[in-house]
């Protein structure tokens, strides 16, 4: 028997070897990083799993259920302060820095426009159909409400995220010319002094004003994530070069080891004793202050899944990227869309499920539905606009040619043809 097993261990090394130093599956670049692409789509169909929720689901394995010691919404901010750093530094080598400052303040106002549209139709909408997080507002109210949703002093269930993103890119455009003029220690001493600072005496960090109902992103801790990555992102052909002495096995070797050693924290010892030592867990992983045990587990997963992504791209792309990539390359298109299917899912679900709570089956059911139906949007979004397109053509086309069937014979007789 120990040949046999030494045998056997010695057949699976030399298939690793084999397999590890060819680069036949690794990640061969590109123009756009579809890696990334392929977290956030990942990122897009946990977040739609976890708002449709239900008490049980077979996708809560994969998404965490928004209860495991991180979350998706680490890997938006992330991905998202990452891919600004990389698209505003090529933007500055070419264009300088006027042109970045003009795109970073664009596009911080096309997230405001989308921020307040999207808050005051699902707050109308949640109204009218009678769901459970309807604002509480009266008829008199809500021109106070419509106000302050559009001044930024007041957010919604589901669109606290999209306000913070908001905010998230309009500080950085003082980042950006920070970086741009080499103080980049400042940049992140700063962003985690204000962390740090949260964290000790979150009543002298208030940063911005007061947002009303805003229970889970307070810019002051979550600017941290956006920042550090804004960085990394700019610097980043720099840091490819530092790390590339650091062999891939060896990221995945550490931060697979903290993964599992978190998973078995989280599913042998704490899970059982959540409710008696809510406060302790709360202060070491808790999400509304982001705190430091969950950034460390956050960087870990990102590790992990990126390394991960980049020695094995083939075999995982070919699996997965028909369905994540469209949702990781239309993230807000899918952000947008996620609220109404949330709101229509969790509107119909009762007649479907009846008066006892949901099965794990029924709600991954419904849960795998409002994923496929915003994919299936998405992918339609292109045919229905070029069909679109088509058709407007062929009807200025008929317009034009009745024209001329109208006018011509008039203008030759004018002529005296």
């Amino acid at each position: 028997m120990p040949s046999v097993i030494r045998m056997s261990t010695a057949w699976l090394v030399h298939i690793a070897l084999r397999l590890w130093p060819t680069g036949a599956w690794c990640y061969t670049g590109g123009k756009r990083d579809l890696r990334l692409d392929l977290l956030r789509g990942f990122a897009v169909l946990a977040m739609v799993a976890d708002h449709i929720g239900g008490e049980r689901s077979w996708l809560y394995a994969f998404t965490g259920g928004d209860r495991f010691f991180v979350s998706v919404a680490e890997g938006f901010v992330f991905i998202s302060g990452l891919l600004m750093g990389m698209i505003y530094a090529q933007v500055v080598a070419r264009h300088g820095l006027g042109a970045a400052l003009m795109k970073c303040l664009h596009r911080a106002w096309t997230l405001y426009l989308l921020t307040i549209t999207l808050t005051l139709t699902f707050a109308a909408l949640s109204q009218q159909m009678g769901l459970a997080w309807a604002p509480q507002v009266t008829a008199s109210a809500w021109l106070d409400f419509i106000i302050s949703v559009l001044t930024l002093h007041h957010t919604f269930h589901l669109t606290d995220i999209l306000l913070l993103y908001t905010l998230l890119v309009l500080a950085a455009v003082p980042v950006l010319v920070l970086l741009t003029s080499g103080y980049t220690r400042i940049v992140l001493v700063g962003s985690w002094g204000l962390w740090g600072l949260w964290q000790l005496a979150p009543q002298h960090a208030q940063f911005l004003w007061p947002i009303a109902d805003n229970r889970v992103f307070n810019f002051s801790a979550w600017q941290v994530l956006f920042i550090t990555a804004m960085v990394i992102g700019y610097h980043r052909q720099r840091l490819v070069q530092h790390l590339a002495y650091l062999p891939q096995h060896v990221v995945l070797g550490l931060s697979g080891a903290v993964i599992a050693a978190t998973l078995a924290l989280y599913t042998w010892d704490l899970y059982p004793l959540l409710a008696r030592h809510a406060v302790p867990v709360d202060l070491l992983f808790g999400k509304v202050d982001l705190r430091l045990g969950r950034l460390l587990v956050f960087a870990s997963f990102f590790s992990f899944a990126f390394t991960l992504l980049t020695v094995a791209w083939v075999p995982i792309s070919r699996a997965l990227r028909w369905l994540l990539l469209p949702l990781g390359q239309n993230a807000l298109t899918a952000y947008a869309l996620h609220l109404f299917v949330v709101a229509f899912l969790c509107k119909v679900s009762p007649w479907i499920t009846g008066a006892m709570p949901a099965t794990a089956v029924q709600n991954t059911l419904l849960q795998t539905v409002g994923i496929m139906g915003i994919w299936a949007v998405i992918k339609l979004q292109p045919i229905v606009v070029t069909q679109g397109h088509r058709c407007m053509a062929k009807v200025a086309g008929l317009l034009a040619s009745r024209r001329r069937d109208l006018y011509i014979p008039e203008y030759s007789r004018e002529i005296g043809a």
